[in-house]
Order: structure tokens, then sequence, then C-alpha cells
């Protein structure tokens, strides 16, 4: 097991700071100048824990707490030459990979924040003004992966208070600036859940933030005045679960609430050239669940047009969203193939008394393509 664990308790002070980070194996290449070709497999079989945990009394300052784990990790860039690389990522089944970022105010405090980050595969490839970009990247995860970001303790919250919380089982990234790029991505979640959480509980807050993101498989791919070609294969028969909760007394000031779930996601795009997407994706499995809940006393005083608070969730099987700035020149053509035959559920819920502002929303859908091109205009 790889372990990072902080725990932090002060009275009354100005400035409160934690950060962790966990990581199984990891990967850096970078070369300021030249051409990389690259070959590289990580597997983890052990199970990781990354914890932040701050207690204090009261802040006038900043009270911030980060805790970041990652299974498997790689990151290959260069600024001015070619990129060729082969990438394999397993994690396997039967552990778990956990972040928890927890901050407990038990008097007030002015500007709090706390994220927690959790990931079982994480590649990022790309180059500058290189001429070619060429990457296969296969990922595959089976472990359990948990986050979980909370700000409690029963203090007051004056100022903003921020938290901020994402599960994800594979993500990959890979880009580059005129230059051809060619990137091809299967990615597999098949461990038994990704769940974030992320809440705020306290008797006053001004201009509270909570966001939480659980993904089972995420493919981001950009580039810019070069040709691309987007090969994306995802499946993912994980259960994926987000859920935000606020149960506050007074809020006060610009306060959101939203929690997003997706068992594939895909975006891909390009300014100024030519885009072939090809995109398959199928999610399967125990659901994709998002859940917002938001309680609270009232407003600062009604009538009162700063006290908004907006609560959201969204819930989708399979996303892909394909986009061209056609200002240079270019197309978009797109093969897509999507599948769900999981549940894919969202829920908004809000109770509160007087208010000038309360806005809810809930989406579930569960297969999603929108393909976009742009003028520039």
């Amino acid at each position: 097991m790889f372990l990072a664990d902080l725990n932090v308790t002060v009275g009354h002070v100005y400035d409160a700071a934690g950060q962790v980070i966990a990581l199984g194996n990891t990967l850096s290449v970078h070369v300021e100048t030249g051409n990389l070709n690259v070959i590289n497999s990580q597997t983890l079989d052990t199970s990781g824990h990354a914890q932040s945990i701050i207690n204090v009394d009261s802040a006038s300052g900043w009270v911030t707490s980060n805790a970041t784990l990652i299974g498997n990790s790689a990151t290959i860039t260069t600024c001015c030459g070619d990129i060729t690389s082969q990438s394999t990522q397993t994690v396997e089944a039967g552990n778990t990979l956990s972040a928890i970022s927890n901050i407990n105010v038990y008097d007030e405090a002015s500007y709090i924040s706390t994220a927690a980050l959790s990931v079982g595969n994480a590649i990022g490839t790309q180059t500058w003004y290189g001429s070619s970009l060429d990457t296969v990247i296969d990922q595959t995860n089976k472990a359990k992966i948990t986050s979980a970001a909370y700000i409690d303790g029963g203090g007051a919250l004056y100022g903003s208070a921020s938290v901020v919380s994402s599960a994800i089982a594979n993500t990959a990234s890979a880009g580059g600036e005129q230059t051809t790029t060619y990137a091809e991505i299967e990615q597999r979640s098949f461990g038994p859940s990704v769940e974030a959480t992320g809440s705020i509980t306290s008797p006053y807050v001004e201009h509270a933030l909570v966001a939480v993101t659980a993904t089972g498989n995420n493919a981001v791919v950009e580039n810019s005045y070069g040709f691309l070609r987007s090969d994306v294969w995802q499946e993912n028969t994980a259960y994926v679960s987000a859920r935000a909760d606020v149960h506050v007394g007074t809020w006060n000031g610009y306060n959101t609430a939203s929690s997003y779930a997706v068992g594939n996601s895909n975006l891909t795009s390009n300014v100024g050239s030519d885009v072939l997407l090809l995109n398959e994706q199928i999610n399967s499995g125990y659901g994709v669940e998002a859940i917002t809940n938001f309680t609270g006393g009232h407003a600062g005083g009604v009538g009162d047009y700063e006290a908004t608070q907006i609560a959201s969730s969204a819930a989708f099987g399979n996303a892909v969203s394909g986009f061209l700035c056609s200002t240079c020149g270019g197309a978009l053509t797109a093969t897509n193939n999507q599948q769900n035959y999981a549940s894919v559920s969202a829920s908004t819920n809000i109770q509160t008394g007087s208010g000038s502002s309360v806005i809810g929303t809930a989406t579930a859908i569960g297969n999603s393509a929108t393909f976009h091109v742009s003028s520039g205009d």
C-alpha cells in the first residue's frame, strides 16, 4: 500500500494549509527541443490512500487543504519536436484508491478551500510546434476509486468557501500546436465503483461552492493548425456516483452546488484544420448517478438580491463532443457509436426558507453527442 497522511490541529491562526500527494507509479519525460520515442508500461496491484485533515478554531486568512492520489501517472512532452509514444497502464482488481481532504472549522474562517482528487490511470502527452504527435494509449482500471472533500466543524464561513471532489478511473489527454496529431485511446473502467462526494456544513456561509465529479473514462484530444485524428474506444462497467451536499443556516452571496457523473466522456477539438473523429462508447453495469442536496435556513435578508443559490445535478451514460474552428479552413468528419445499458439518474433536492433567488436543475441522458463547426465569428 502507498499512503500519504497529514493531520493538522491549530487554534486561532491567520493561515493554515495542508497538501498531500500519493503516487503509485509515475513517469515524466520532457525534452526541451528534440524528438521523443517512448514505450511505457505501468502496472499497479496495491491500494493507495491520500488524506489531508485540518482542524482549526478560527482563521482570518486562508485555510486550504488538498489531497491527490493517482495510481499510474505519465507525462510525455516536448517543445519543438515529434512524439511517438505507446503507453499501457493497468490497475489490478481487489484494490481501493482513495483521497480525502477535510477541513473542520470550530469557530469561524474567512477564506477556505478543500479539494480531493483520486485517479486510477492518468496520462498526458503534448508537443508544441513539432511536426507530428503519434500516440497509442491503453488504460485499464479494475480498482475502486473514491474521493471525498468536506468542510465541517460547525463554524461560520465568511468570505468564501470552496469544496471540489473528483474521482476518475481513467483519464488521458493528447494534443499539439501546429502539428499533425494521431491519437488512439482505449480505456476500460472495470472496477466496482467510481464515487465522489463533497459537502459543506455550517451555520453561515458566503460565496460557497461545492463541485463534485465522478467519471469512468475520460479522453481529451486537442490540436491547432494541423490535421487531427482521434480514435477513441471506451467501456465502463463500474457504478459511477457523484454526490454534493450543502447543509447551512444563513446563506449570503452567490452559492453553487453541483454534481456531475458520466460513464464515458470524449472531447476532441481542433483549430484551423481537419478533424477525423472515431468514437465508440459502451456503458453498462451498475449505473450512473448524480445527486445534489441543498438544505438552508434563509438568505441574509428577505429581498437581498445578492443572495443566490444554484443547485444542479447531471448524469450521462456516454458523452462525446467534437469541435472545430474552421477560420483557417478545415472540416469535421465523425463516426459515432454509443451504447448505454445502465440506469442513468440525476436528482436535485432543495429545502430552504426565505431568499432572493433559488435555482435548481437536474439532467439525465443516456447517450449525448455534440458536433460543432464554428467559423470563428
